[in-house]
């Protein structure tokens, strides 16, 4: 009788230490960590509009072009254009116009509030999470191998670092838009404009580019360029990029910053799932 109590009393123990007990007890149940929210994504634009009207008869812009009808409209259409172009991505954004009247980078540089000298802090009240810019030379006809030209392509570079630098020490990325190549020349502006863009990021300016599209010209001995697909979308001057073009340049520009964006989100959300999990152990 004493063998039997014995028994029973270490079965019990057992059935305890092992988590036995009443079936009606329900298991404890851990709540998986709440995932974080993706912040929406807020973008300023600075410099030309994306989306321009077609066949200009001669593309010069001049240095301080005052804001107009047509403008507003190109501005309008630009942001709608990208935030659509987003949406296609699956990324909802807030986009912004901030300077897309004619001011140049030199300007926004070395002057602010009517030439007033910048601080470091000039971009800290900006809207934007994100900085998008797609910056002309104030003279976008004449050739990248005319030495004023090549002068002015030396100053951009150094602005283009300055903006970018700035931007940086204020939290904000810059993602600078490619130009879209013409072919009035064979080394014309915007050959050059692309060239000092890639050679400001190589130089360290924190600066990533996006909105490249394919294109690709001949050129035969007189300097003209060969009739081609890619011509046929540059106008008689070949210097005025059609809506097709400008399209593809805004979509290919979206689809840049979409990657981006969800990569960082993912990144962000890999991060905090880890702490929590971190946390909890």
């Amino acid at each position: 009788m004493k063998k039997t109590m014995i028994l029973g009393a270490i079965a019990a123990l057992c059935l305890s230490a092992c988590g036995g007990g009443s079936v009606n007890e329900e298991p404890s149940v851990t709540e998986p960590p709440a995932q974080p929210v993706a912040k929406p994504l807020t973008i300023s634009m600075y410099g030309e509009p994306l989306v321009m009207g077609y066949a200009s008869a001669t593309p010069v812009r001049a240095s301080a072009v005052s804001k107009d009808t047509a403008t507003d409209s190109y501005v309008t259409r630009t942001v709608q254009s990208v935030q659509n172009a987003l949406t296609a991505d699956g990324i909802t954004a807030s986009v912004a116009a901030q300077v897309m009247d004619g001011t140049t980078l030199h300007q926004i540089v070395t002057g602010e509030n009517k030439t007033l000298p910048p601080t470091n802090d000039q971009f800290k009240s900006d809207p934007g999470d994100w900085i998008v810019v797609n910056f002309d030379l104030d003279d976008m006809w004449t050739p990248a191998s005319d030495p004023a030209q090549q002068a002015a392509l030396d100053q951009f570079v150094q602005d283009l670092t300055v903006f970018a630098q700035r931007a940086a020490l204020a939290g904000k990325p810059v993602f600078a838009v490619m130009p879209i190549r013409t072919c009035e020349t064979e080394d014309s502006a915007s050959v050059g404009l692309a060239a000092a863009l890639t050679r400001a990021q190589s130089n360290g300016a924190p600066v990533q580019l996006i909105g490249q599209i394919p294109q690709s010209f001949t050129f035969d001995s007189s300097g003209k360029a060969v009739s081609s697909p890619d011509v046929t979308h540059l106008a008689p001057n070949c210097a005025s990029p059609d809506n097709y073009l400008q399209t593809e340049r805004v979509q290919s520009a979206a689809d840049s910053l979409a990657a981006r964006y969800k990569s960082s989100s993912t990144a962000a959300t890999a991060g905090a799932a880890s702490g929590a999990s971190a946390a909890g152990t």
